[in-house]
């Protein structure tokens, strides 16, 4: 039973979607409805598929085609996400902080 329990809880994510979301909504509420509409379209994408310790590994490019959004908007959400300090870009990967 303690190795089940250990499974189940290693597969929980360890940060709140809940405010992932809420913060990130108050962060774009200052720039263009466009804008602030692909930065929670990313933020769902992303907490779709990051990893439980919240770190995606995937690149700008696939992260543009997968939702379908040009390269020069997404390095803005991602500029201004991690200007907040919500995420981090190192090496190929982005993480939460």
């Amino acid at each position: 039973m303690k190795v089940m329990e250990n499974q189940v809880h290693s597969h929980a994510k360890v940060f709140s979607e809940d405010k992932i979301l809420n913060d990130s909504r108050e962060y774009f509420s200052s720039e263009t409805e466009k804008t602030a509409e692909i930065g929670e379209k990313f933020v769902h994408y992303f907490l779709e598929n990051a990893s439980s310790e919240g770190v995606l590994f995937k690149t700008i490019k696939e992260i543009t085609a997968d939702i379908n959004i040009s390269h020069q908007t997404l390095t803005k959400v991602l500029k201004t996400l991690e200007s907040k300090e919500v995420i981090y870009r190192r090496n190929g990967i982005i993480g939460l902080w």
